[in-house]
């Protein structure tokens, strides 16, 4: 550690010069014989410790002592005086001393409280930066639990999304809880880009997706980085550069975010590519059973006209009666087989609607 800056102040220049003497091995010594060169150099540097006379030729050593403790400056002062006193003492102690040395006094005495008081001083910093190296790790915990929490809330929220539009939604929520301004690209059969106010992204940033959506996970430039799946990427304009550590830990949680949305657009697709085939299936059974009756009426309406045909014929064609019945079970047993291949359709037909259904289910 750097030696410590004691000031002494005191108008008898020959015990300024003498505890000079006395503490200059051990720390960096300025001396002051009045208290307008001494607040003159307190406007631009601090002390560590102050043997402060109490009886200046310009102001009392209690009012500057008094005033050190206003200002909030971290400075301890040892009262130097020749009225070793009660009155004086407490007077000193009133005014925030931390300890009191009395002319003439012995040079043992002076080292060693002033040994005292700045060990005192260290400790008390050292004490103080620990509570602050605590606070911060403590914000720093929360802050953190914060962040994971809002993007745990978001993958739970991903699965409730049914379009891309909804999920942008999402992201821009979970964007806003990070406070990280963004834009998001979706690249399927053709890119489709999204902003929280659900306007048209600019120029300038379409453009940037399109020569970065392909330069590995995270790319930085700036304050801005892209970070990139293989069917989406978004981009965020301002990171926390002020904020090494902050700045570490969006890079963990956009690298996160961004797998859930990849699987989350691949899941969108799917279902939407699964609703598509399921209504194509239903309009083809639909389809078929219009077919298929309108195919049967047809079938059965001719099979019936050749069957009167074929009767009303038997007694011009001079047939016999073994004739005619061979002619009459050829044409039953060729209806039996047409209304065979309906009923093959029919349940073709049956398969298709239960698969239409099944798929319905598996999609909800």
């Amino acid at each position: 550690m750097d030696q410590l800056n004691v000031w002494i102040v005191d108008d008898d220049i020959d015990y300024c010069h003498l505890m000079r003497e006395v503490l200059q091995q051990d720390y960096q010594v300025d001396l002051f014989f009045n208290a307008h060169s001494y607040k003159k150099a307190l406007s631009d540097r601090t002390p560590d410790i102050v043997l402060m006379d109490i009886s200046l030729p310009d102001t009392s050593g209690i009012t500057l002592c008094g005033e050190l403790q206003q200002a909030g400056i971290d400075s301890a002062v040892i009262f130097v005086s020749g009225m070793n006193t009660l009155d004086e003492r407490l007077k000193s102690y009133g005014a925030g001393g931390v300890d009191f040395i009395a002319k003439p006094f012995e040079l043992k005495e002076l080292m060693a409280k002033t040994h005292a008081v700045a060990n005192y001083q260290i400790k008390k910093r050292s004490l103080a930066e620990a509570e602050s190296f605590s606070r911060n790790m403590a914000f720093q915990s929360m802050s953190e639990s914060s962040q994971y929490g809002a993007v745990l809330q978001f993958f739970r929220q991903c699965f409730l999304c049914i379009d891309y539009q909804e999920l942008a939604d999402a992201f821009f929520d979970l964007m806003n809880q990070l406070e990280l301004k963004s834009c998001l690209e979706i690249r399927l059969d053709e890119p489709m880009y999204f902003v929280p106010e659900h306007t048209a992204i600019s120029p300038i940033e379409a453009n940037i997706f399109e020569l970065l959506d392909h330069q590995g996970r995270l790319y930085d430039f700036g304050a801005r980085t892209i970070c990139n799946d293989k069917h989406v990427s978004f981009l965020i304009k301002n990171m926390p550069l002020h904020d090494e550590v902050m700045y570490g830990r969006i890079r963990d949680v956009i690298a996160v975010v961004v797998e859930g949305l990849e699987a989350r657009i691949l899941d969108i697709s799917r279902q939407q590519t699964l609703k598509k085939t399921i209504a194509n299936i239903q309009q083809l059974v639909i389809g078929l059973s219009s077919s298929i009756h309108e195919s049967d009426e047809r079938f059965s309406q001719a099979l019936t006209n050749v069957t009167s045909e074929i009767r009303a014929s038997f007694h011009v064609l001079d047939m016999t009666e073994d004739q005619e019945n061979f002619f009459t079970g050829l044409v039953e047993r060729n209806l039996r087989e047409a209304n065979s291949a309906s009923n093959a359709f029919l349940r073709l037909q049956g398969a298709l609607k239960s698969m239409a259904e099944a798929l319905e289910r598996s999609s909800a």
